[in-house]
């Protein structure tokens, strides 16, 4: 099973991979929308990162192709 998840920044294409239990623990901590990935900031510019595959904890699949 894949370790982490990589995350792609929205601005400056940037990647970066999340392990995959840090992911988890803040989806399950997310009260928010499901429909919304758990997001991260890119260390270089401070722009939200979108995951490049993650198939949440509601079996919600999330793909930076569906937002490009």
């Amino acid at each position: 099973m894949k370790q982490s998840v990589s995350y792609v920044c929205l601005v400056g294409h940037e990647k970066e991979d999340i392990p995959i239990n840090v992911v988890r623990d803040f989806d399950l901590m997310d009260d928010g929308d499901p429909t919304t990935p758990s997001m991260f900031s890119c260390e270089k510019c401070g722009v939200e990162m979108y995951p490049e595959y993650y198939k949440g904890i509601h079996g919600i699949e999330y793909k930076i192709s569906d937002i490009r």
